[in-house]
């Protein structure tokens, strides 16, 4: 095959006759580095068998060590957990040429490992528990951190998207329960909720644009995942919420809600500098959210989680990301199907609810595939916009 694309080469005037030489030699002293066609198909099952085999290769290293973790002495204890961590790093920077896939559970694992080293040491030295919550979580995000920008592998990111709020989280609740004559328990839940949806918002929405990095690409994943079950868990607090539990003092509610709202859009302003503030307008939507919240009128607030799930996906179509575009249909799907089944199937019969039912399904069905497509990027034009990442 190569001679007969050298042979059009020549014809065409591309290369002259020492050129095609030249290039036929080398290939024929390069060793044969064919694959068969079916190396291809196995890239998930492999991918899979790495994954288990990590998940499973740290559950053994622990239950090993809880296993024989009496009978050491504080020293030992200490040395084993930094001999794991050591090991399993080495093992992945042995393997970095030679399987990198294999390279990147080894890395991962000993991130985990690391994790558990800094709790399990702080159980040796009698360390106080909530010592472990306090600063523990911020000693293992400095260690996912440091392996993120040694290593640039997405589980050290993973790690640390998740650690540090929630080393933000424990830091807030301490404040909380020092300075608040409520339990802080019930009044934390709503502001947590807001913070854990804007934050998960924040991640889903780091790519601007098009190429997509591989650091934003696992936030995106992140926020993806953690969005329906974040805007779901916002949706109950916020209809749950108690206004007895509004009464804080002022200073304090203002750095509680300071901090959850404003640490994710300070993210979101160091991603992406100049498109942050969609990011204020859904903080903002959270807060008239509970504004709305009035008694026995719901139809209220599914119109305004209607309103920001086409805020969602306008987002999308304004900076060709079909992931925005698609995943908010499925928040105003969810949105419209919870109207239906609190407000509407109430009012009616069996018969006329069950075929009112299959009519909104056939016609929310096809109005929201009719505006997912108006809104979805056109992929020519996406592969012509210019980066701002």
């Amino acid at each position: 095959m190569l001679s007969e694309q050298l042979g059009r080469w020549l014809q065409a005037g591309l290369i002259d006759a020492d050129v095609a030489e030249a290039i036929q030699q080398w290939e024929d002293s390069q060793p044969n580095q064919s694959k068969p066609a079916s190396v291809p198909h196995l890239a998930v099952p492999i991918r899979l068998s790495i994954l288990l085999g990590s998940l499973l290769f740290a559950s053994g290293l622990m239950l090993f060590v809880s296993a024989h973790w009496d009978l050491m002495a504080p020293p030992l204890r200490v040395s084993l957990l930094l001999l794991i961590v050591i090991t399993l790093h080495a093992g992945g920077a042995w393997l970095t040429e030679r399987f990198q896939l294999m390279a990147i559970g080894l890395h991962a694992v000993g991130s985990v490992a690391f994790g558990a080293g800094v709790f399990l040491c702080a159980q040796i030295f009698h360390l106080d528990v909530l010592w472990s919550f306090r600063w523990g979580l911020l000693l293992w995000s400095f260690g996912a951190a440091a392996g993120w920008l040694l290593l640039r592998q997405w589980p050290q990111l993973a790690l640390l998207s998740m650690l540090l709020p929630g080393w933000i989280s424990v830091r807030v609740f301490d404040l909380v329960e020092r300075f608040s004559a409520l339990n802080a328990n019930d009044w934390l839940q709503v502001p947590f909720a807001a913070g854990a949806l804007l934050t998960a918002l924040t991640y889903f929405t780091a790519p601007h644009r098009v190429p997509l990095t591989p650091a934003r690409s696992v936030l995106m994943w992140i926020g993806g995942l953690a969005l329906v079950p974040s805007a779901v868990t916002w949706a109950v607090v916020a209809t749950g919420l108690d206004s007895p539990a509004l009464g804080q003092p002022l200073w304090l509610s203002l750095v509680v809600w300071g901090v959850v709202l404003g640490g994710p859009i300070l993210l979101g302003w160091w991603l992406r500098p100049q498109r942050f503030w969609p990011l204020a307008g859904a903080a903002i939507w959270m807060i008239l959210d509970l504004v709305i919240q009035i008694p026995g009128f719901n139809g209220l607030s599914f119109l305004w989680w209607g309103v920001g799930s086409v805020g969602l996906m306008v987002w999308g179509a304004a900076e060709a990301r079909a992931e925005r575009v698609n995943l908010g249909t499925v928040l105003l799907a969810i949105t419209l199907i919870g109207f239906y089944f609190t407000e509407v199937i109430g009012r009616f019969d069996r018969s006329l609810t069950l075929l009112g039912l299959g009519l909104f399904f056939f016609i929310g069905g096809w109005g929201l595939n009719r505006l997912r497509q108006a809104l979805l990027p056109n992929p020519s034009a996406r592969l012509t916009q210019p980066s701002h990442e």
